[in-house]
């Protein structure tokens, strides 16, 4: 139950309706009435024997399950996964810890409202957070559309002073003389500080983000969704503290694995930005397909040679970067880390990642709430579920 609960949402006389039981209400209550228990909803929602129509969702019920039971491991038990097939855009997991039994909602429903841990929130959708490094994909793209290649070399001295403001790496750390493609695989603070102030620009660099799917408000997506955000003041008042800032995904960048887990998808998908989906059919109640959405592309991203390049950056961010745990044998697999400062104790843990790099069938976020470094919190997490969806067809 709890796995699905966020996407199925639940109905409830007293407290209204969430998820699928409202997004979809036409069609799942169309001659049974209000569903009662949630081995209703989970019927429909995976297309059991019901009078009404059934709505068929596009998760892959062991990879939602597993990725819930991986959140509610972690560190600190908070956290979000969304997984897409970038080609379709079918959501294959989007899980939140932690989560609630919505058979009971109506007697709990006061309880979960004020729990401290808002079991109630969708973290993966609803709740956003600063990306930290993950969002140097973006920087990156930016970076590669203005004319930095790949082998460019940059000089870092562990510092990069602004007025108002210096930029240091992640543990005081300096590297020296780096290519463009070491520095993601280090993730280089310094580095794209100096690409995004000298090379990039803060409009450019915003409107990657917003081509990117950053400010969408995906009105049309089976559950609410809060829009990402790189900063209130429009580029023109940025100073270039911010715009340094706003290059390593802190400042006021505002984003959730939703958004991140689509940015990923559109550079494994030669930069297509996929619509996302939740239902893959509506079927009457003796089987005819009533309705099927089809795979379609909400913009261009990023050119393909653009993505394509972005991807051979990312393969070597687990390469040269020595992430031995996210390798999978005989696949190859792209990534980033993230360790966002939160501003609210540990950092937040962010991974993303899709593979078969050369053919992607999977791309991923995981993002653990306070789970500290990326390589100790969610990139673990995202490994084994990649594992598992891969090799072991979960």
């Amino acid at each position: 139950g709890e796995p699905f609960s966020d996407v199925v949402g639940y109905w409830s006389t007293r407290y209204g309706a969430t998820g699928i039981e409202i997004s979809n209400n036409t069609d799942l209550s169309s001659i049974a009435g209000e569903p009662q228990t949630l081995d209703d909803l989970i019927n429909r929602a995976t297309g059991g024997p019901q009078p009404g129509n059934n709505v068929v969702l596009t998760l892959d019920p062991g990879l939602q399950e597993l990725a819930y039971q991986e959140l509610q491991g972690s560190s600190t038990g908070r956290g979000s996964v969304v997984a897409l097939n970038p080609k379709t855009g079918e959501i294959l997991a989007i899980a939140t810890s932690p989560s609630f039994d919505p058979n009971d909602i109506d007697d709990n429903y006061p309880e979960l409202a004020s729990a401290p841990n808002a079991p109630l929130v969708n973290r993966a959708t609803q709740s956003l957070y600063p990306p930290g490094s993950v969002f140097k994909v973006i920087t990156a793209a930016a970076a590669l559309e203005a004319g930095v290649s790949p082998e460019d070399t940059f000089f870092d001295s562990g510092s990069y002073e602004l007025p108002g403001y210096t930029v240091h790496n992640f543990q005081g750390k300096d590297f020296g003389e780096v290519t463009f493609t070491r520095a993601l695989a280090y993730s280089i603070n310094v580095v794209f500080a100096k690409i995004a102030v000298n090379i990039v620009g803060a409009e450019p660099l915003t409107q990657m983000a917003l081509d990117f799917g950053f400010g969408d408000p995906y009105d049309d997506f089976s559950i609410p969704v809060s829009g990402s955000s790189v900063n209130s003041l429009s580029p023109g008042q940025w100073t270039t503290g911010t715009l340094a800032q706003t290059a390593f995904g802190q400042g006021e960048v505002q984003t959730n694995s939703f958004q991140m887990a689509l940015v990923t998808a559109a550079i494994a998908n030669d930069g297509r930005l996929v619509q996302p989906r939740l239902v893959r059919e509506v079927r009457s109640p003796d089987g005819i397909i009533l309705d099927k959405p089809t795979p379609s592309i909400r913009r261009q991203a990023i050119p393909a040679g653009t993505a394509r390049t972005l991807n051979e950056m990312m393969q070597q961010v687990i390469i040269q970067g020595g992430l031995t745990e996210a390798e999978i044998e005989g696949i190859k697999v792209a990534g980033k880390t993230g360790t966002a400062e939160s501003g609210n104790g540990a950092p937040h843990s962010w991974w993303i990642t899709f593979a078969p790099a050369d053919d992607p069938e999977i791309a991923m976020c995981v993002m653990v709430e306070n789970g500290g470094r990326a390589d100790r919190g969610a990139l673990p997490i995202a490994a084994r579920l990649m594992q598992a969806y891969l090799e072991e067809g979960v």
